[in-house]
């Protein structure tokens, strides 16, 4: 039995106990501080018994483990009505970037960050390169008959077809930076068909006899980047591509009016998909440095900007194009869903058109105009100088509803949550940064150019960047991410109400999952397309994208499809895709206990074993499609990759049981940072400074997007990419130095592995 003790000593061994632990922790945090005058130790030895158990506490003390009774509190205040009115507000007119109202936005956005009671708001300018068509002289497809006669004029924007969706600020339909230019078929002569304009769609025209050299080309939108198409089409000799949506992509249900927008949220005949297909994913002028006034600019014809004419149409217009084709039959998997069409290949037209031509014609412009990002601070309590990052992009094609609006009107929704947290007294561990990026369907030009500008600082002080650019098209959660965070997604979306009818998110995930033969959801990698590029594949800041996608077992789409267009409302967002705004709820909870999960954690939750697991399977898939023998025989010591890479799978393995033994009796605050530090670098390791093989803009060496789809993920891309192509290279000089660099590039990853490996060995050992 213990002795009995009063109540007054508890008091006085208690406070006793809280000094000593306060001398404790300043003497081992502040021994190496040097006194700039006397050049003598200092130590902080005169702290109140109450202060230092204060700090003692906050430096130990897990805020997320000790509120998780409160999380249902906090998701609870993430109020519909606020999201209702404030995306309303969003998408009420067009924000295209560099626009009056894209510049009001920011100050709109700016002033909520301030109302909630963030410690720092400010805009931030760039003076960026745009790209913008001739409001007065449109984009157009145009065919003409034997006498000259135009017989056929694409249209330059949709059809209003919803009251309020006509707006005089709605750009037209263009591809930005793509060049001006104006190019004509001979007569007789229409387009090539390339179906998707994916690097095998080429193939299979080689295959059948077909060149596209000195022809237009006709792709459809959807499978691989945008961009990436433009590239191929480039890259094969083509003078100019026209885009379109087919309905086999965007019109399910079919294409009479009352299938579609605004009776449906599937994409009527003139809807057009407004976009980016610029190849350098850097800053255009400023590569690799930020466009601050000041900056150096390099010159255009410098610039890797498309050197083919490009335009979007509605499949409308498409179909008038088709109609006139003549040629091969296409394969079997290539015909759309316009009915009546044969889908042929061309480039002949048949022959009651064999003196009709096709003519392109764009007149896009570029200029440097000032775009601005809004970035926003709320100091961390224990550890200011550690940074978890959410960020949006504010700029939009048209009225943006969906793309970015509703992750725009997740964010605002979770700073005044976290604003009236702050009111009832709590604050973060570590620093929360909120960011509206400007311009980044122009490129991710806003977050690049502010990554770029406070590189070392975001490299040294990074824990996460949340992503919310989509937050609903859809009813099911797709979080692609780096696998350093999978399981701590799972986690939150088991505490979140689902936005369907399962009791959780996690729950909908299991029966969505469950009904494509999976027994687990699936977790995935980031591809290209939104702003945590910068952050992941050029600085190895683990990120991830929260966003709700269509259902795949309902509708196997690739995107929503007004997807960059006119029809992309809040009509349609209210009406078809998020009735009710439950999605972009279960959204913004999902953003408010993922950015508290990491912001108050004291051992920061990653899933440190997922990231070897992940890197082992990208790995094998060399086996399963027959490269690791071409990559051996090209290079003798291939083993040693996979060698390094087992090794690293043990290093994770036993650092993480480590970390998961000590974690709930561990008291010691240098320790905690230590390991903290261990584990925010350990992703960072694998970026290679001078990036991928002939991608400098990407330095991701295992997890980023491929080089011929700049949407797809992608493990161990440098490999990938080299190997492309390489076995039709006939012996000599450029098989030669593709086998160099390949070896090199192995060798370079080998040694990122080893690398890491070393990472999480014991602190004091090199």
């Amino acid at each position: 039995m213990f002795p009995k003790i009063s109540g007054p000593a508890i008091t006085v061994t208690a406070g006793v106990l809280c000094l000593l632990l306060g001398v404790f922790i300043g003497q081992n945090t502040n021994s190496v501080l040097k006194d700039s005058n006397h050049r003598r130790q200092r130590r902080y030895t005169s702290l109140e018994d109450e202060e230092g158990c204060n700090i003692s506490l906050r430096l130990v003390q897990d805020n997320w483990k000790r509120d998780l009774p409160l999380k249902a509190d906090n998701i609870n205040l993430v109020n519909i009505t606020n999201l209702r009115d404030d995306l309303k507000e969003l998408s009420r007119r067009p924000h295209m970037a560099a626009t009056p109202r894209d510049e009001e936005l920011a100050r709109l956005i700016q002033r909520r960050f301030v109302e909630s009671g963030f410690d720092t708001s400010e805009l931030v300018p760039y003076e960026v390169l745009f790209s913008f068509p001739n409001r007065s002289n449109p984009n157009l497809i145009t065919i003409t008959d034997g006498s000259g006669n135009i017989v056929f004029r694409s249209k330059f924007k949709e059809e209003v077809l919803h009251e309020g969706d006509d707006d005089p600020e709605f750009v037209h339909a263009f591809s930005a930076y793509t060049p001006s230019g104006d190019v004509k078929t001979a007569p007789g002569i229409g387009v090539v068909y390339v179906n998707y304009g994916r690097v095998e769609d080429f193939d299979k025209l080689k295959e059948l006899g077909i060149d596209v050299t000195g022809h237009i080309v006709m792709a459809r939108y959807g499978k691989i980047y945008r961009g990436n198409k433009l590239i191929h089409a480039e890259q094969r000799g083509a003078k100019g591509i026209i885009m379109y949506s087919d309905p086999r992509d965007v019109a399910l249900e079919g294409v009479e009016p009352q299938e579609v927008y605004p009776n449906t949220f599937w994409l009527p005949g003139s809807g057009m998909q407004r976009g980016r297909p610029l190849y350098q994913k850097e800053t255009p002028l400023t590569p690799g440095w930020p466009s601050t006034e000041h900056a150096y600019r390099i010159s255009e014809k410098d610039a890797d900007f498309p050197r083919i004419p490009c335009q979007p149409i509605g499949y409308d217009d498409a179909k008038v194009i088709f109609e006139k084709l003549g040629g091969q039959k296409p394969p079997k998997d290539w015909v759309g869903g316009l009915e009546g069409l044969a889908y042929n290949l061309g480039p002949q037209m048949t022959p009651e058109f064999r003196r009709h031509s096709i003519r392109l014609q764009s007149h896009n412009r570029r200029e440097i105009r000032r775009s601005y990002n809004v970035v926003a601070t709320i100091r961390g309590e224990v550890e200011p100088d550690r940074y978890v990052l959410m960020g949006n992009h504010r700029d939009a094609w048209g009225y943006g509803a969906a793309d970015p609006s509703s992750g725009t009107a997740q964010m605002l929704e979770t700073a005044r949550v976290l604003g009236e947290l702050m009111k009832d007294g709590w604050r973060p561990r570590r620093t929360l940064v909120f960011c509206s990026w400007g311009a980044e369907e122009f490129g991710m030009l806003g977050s690049t150019e502010w990554v770029e500008e406070h590189l070392d600082k975001l490299t040294e002080r990074s824990v996460l960047y949340i992503n919310t650019d989509i937050c609903a098209s859809g009813p099911i959660m797709n979080v692609p991410s780096s696998p350093l965070v999978w399981d701590a997604i799972l986690e939150v979306s088991k505490l979140v109400p689902g936005v369907r009818n399962g009791e959780t998110i996690y729950d909908e995930l299991v029966a969505y999952y469950s009904l494509r033969n999976q027994t687990s959801p699936a977790m995935t990698t980031l591809g290209g397309g939104s702003d945590y590029g910068p952050f992941s594949f050029y600085c190895g800041i683990p990120s991830l994208d929260i966003w709700f996608k269509t259902d795949k077992n309902k509708y196997d789409i690739s995107i929503y499809p007004s997807y960059h267009t006119g029809y992309e409302t809040f009509y349609m967002m209210e009406k078809h895709i998020d009735p009710g705004f439950r999605i972009i709820q279960g959204c913004s909870r999902m953003a408010l206990l993922t950015l508290k999960y990491f912001g108050d954690s004291v051992i920061i939750p990653y899933s440190l074993e997922r990231f070897p697991e992940a890197a082992k399977k990208a790995l094998d898939s060399f086996k399963d499609n027959g490269a690791r023998d071409e990559l051996v025989e090209i290079y003798d010591k291939y083993y040693l990759l996979e060698e390094s890479v087992n090794n690293f799978t043990v290093a994770t393995s036993v650092f993480a049981n480590k970390v998961k033994t000590m974690e709930s009796s561990l008291k010691d605050p240098i320790m905690i940072r230590a390991i903290n530090d261990q584990m925010m670098k350990l992703e960072q390791v694998f970026v290679l400074p001078a990036g991928l093989p002939g991608r400098s803009e990407t330095r991701h060496a295992i997890f980023a997007p491929s080089q011929f789809d700049g949407y797809d993920a992608s493990g161990f891309p440098g490999i990938s990419d080299l190997l492309y192509e390489y076995n039709l290279l006939r012996p000599g000089d450029l098989r030669r130095k593709k086998e160099e660099e390949i070896k090199r590039h192995i060798s370079d990853v080998t040694i990122l592995f080893q690398r890491a490996t070393g990472l999480l060995e014991d602190f004091h050992i090199i």
